[in-house]
């Protein structure tokens, strides 16, 4: 009860759906748009049930998990030490799917949109969320850049959280600047996210033999 009370703000934006799906239960189809092509149109549909529930669903399962994730990593005590950070990317993270139900939710409604690249500065905004919290991250099995080089080396940890929170920063707002003049975004933004994964991991095994030969030398 007490977490539930902590979580507020968490739980409004996990259960805001049932207020749309409620109040407008008679006027959605009777199929929902559960995936969406580069075009923008829906190209796979569900039953109205499972298409208006899957994402809150979702939410209310990964709030689950985020409570039982410190309890069960064999680093559980490290997310005192990023505990409020922690409750940011969560909250984000619930913000996130909440916004993409709610996309979905207004285009079955009949509000037809640019959905693409709504969806498209929805995940840029996440990832530069994210990246303003991730160099506070501590070392844990779940939580950020999990390779085996960050996961043996703290250093290594730190450094390679630290740059990753300045590309999914800079590149984000790069990214939201130049979609815009792009006449096919997902050409760009595929690679773009390529980028901003591989560049962390890259980055976490140079900084590992580079720290490994300094230790050596010494």
């Amino acid at each position: 009860m007490k977490t539930l009370k902590k979580d507020w703000l968490t739980w409004i934006i996990i259960l805001s759906p049932l207020v749309l799906i409620i109040g407008c239960w008679n006027k959605f189809p009777d199929q929902i748009p559960t995936h969406f092509g580069v075009d923008g149109q829906p190209d796979d549909y569900s039953g109205k049930v499972f298409g208006l529930f899957m994402l809150p669903g979702i939410n209310v399962l990964m709030y689950l998990l985020f409570l039982v994730l410190p309890k069960i990593d064999p680093r559980g005590k490290n997310y005192k030490l990023f505990a409020d950070k922690y409750k940011i990317i969560r909250i984000v993270l619930h913000a996130f799917f909440t916004f993409i139900f709610f996309l979905t939710a207004f285009y079955s409604l009949g509000n037809h949109f640019n959905l693409s690249l709504i969806v498209l500065y929805g995940i840029l905004t996440l990832f530069l969320i994210l990246g303003n919290y991730m160099g506070n991250v501590r070392p844990n099995f779940f939580i950020g850049v999990r390779t085996a080089w960050t996961l043996s080396n703290e250093e290594v940890w730190v450094k390679t959280h630290r740059l990753t929170a300045r590309i999914w920063v800079f590149g984000s707002l790069i990214m939201m600047v130049i979609l815009p003049f792009v006449s096919q975004p997902d050409y760009i933004f595929l690679p773009f996210i390529a980028i901003i994964s591989i560049i962390p991991i890259v980055y976490s095994y140079l900084i590992f033999k580079k720290t490994k030969s300094s230790n050596h030398e010494m």
